[in-house]
């Protein structure tokens, strides 16, 4: 949400809640808040399939190695035959799904990614609201110089921010790779033992 078109609540006593128009500050930082909420939405998005996946397909291991263990029950719950062979067959493919949707979360990374992007906007809202304190009870012609040099610094701080989390996007895109593929070679390794 843009904070030019903001609802004020009417209980809010903070200061200069009015909205800021026409202002090279506001108006980069409401555009990286717009590109920051869609990255949220569309990372929170994955993440809930991802974890539905991840869920269905842990009941179904559950399930299916509870019912093919002979020791939980105490006795043989499916005997031998096409009903053991089913839900052996489900055990086997929800436990590649479980897998894969462990890797698909680890590469991707959509649960640091929305953390991470959630996190940005709320430094941007912050940041926004510094600004606009900064700038209360200032006119435009009478306080031109002031107005200018608080966008400059508003803006060095916006750019700094941004620079910072795509350096740390990066770091994190890295080490999800890196982690992701030491894990599956020290899994198979774990098989040829």
């Amino acid at each position: 949400m843009a904070l030019t078109d903001a609802v004020i609540n009417k209980n809010d006593k903070r200061h200069n809640n009015d909205p800021v128009v026409d202002d090279v500050a506001i108006d980069e930082i409401d555009f990286y808040i717009a590109e920051y909420t869609k990255r949220v939405t569309n990372f929170a998005a994955k993440k809930k399939i991802n974890e539905r996946f991840t869920f269905v397909s842990l009941v179904i291991v559950l399930l299916s190695a509870g019912l093919n263990s002979p020791f939980l029950f105490g006795v043989d719950v499916l005997e031998y035959g096409y009903s053991r062979l089913i839900v052996s067959l489900f055990l086997s493919i929800a436990g590649m799904i479980l897998f894969v949707s462990y890797l698909v979360n680890r590469l991707k990374g959509y649960t640091r990614a929305w953390s991470r992007n959630r996190l940005m906007k709320e430094q941007l809202e912050i940041l926004a609201r510094e600004y606009r304190l900064s700038i209360r009870g200032k006119k435009r012609p009478t306080d031109r110089k002031y107005i200018n040099t608080e966008q400059e610094n508003i803006l060095s701080k916006l750019f700094e921010l941004e620079s910072k989390n795509r350096i740390e996007t990066h770091a994190d895109i890295v080490g999800d790779y890196i982690a992701a593929h030491e894990g599956v070679f020290s899994w198979v390794k774990g098989l040829r033992k």
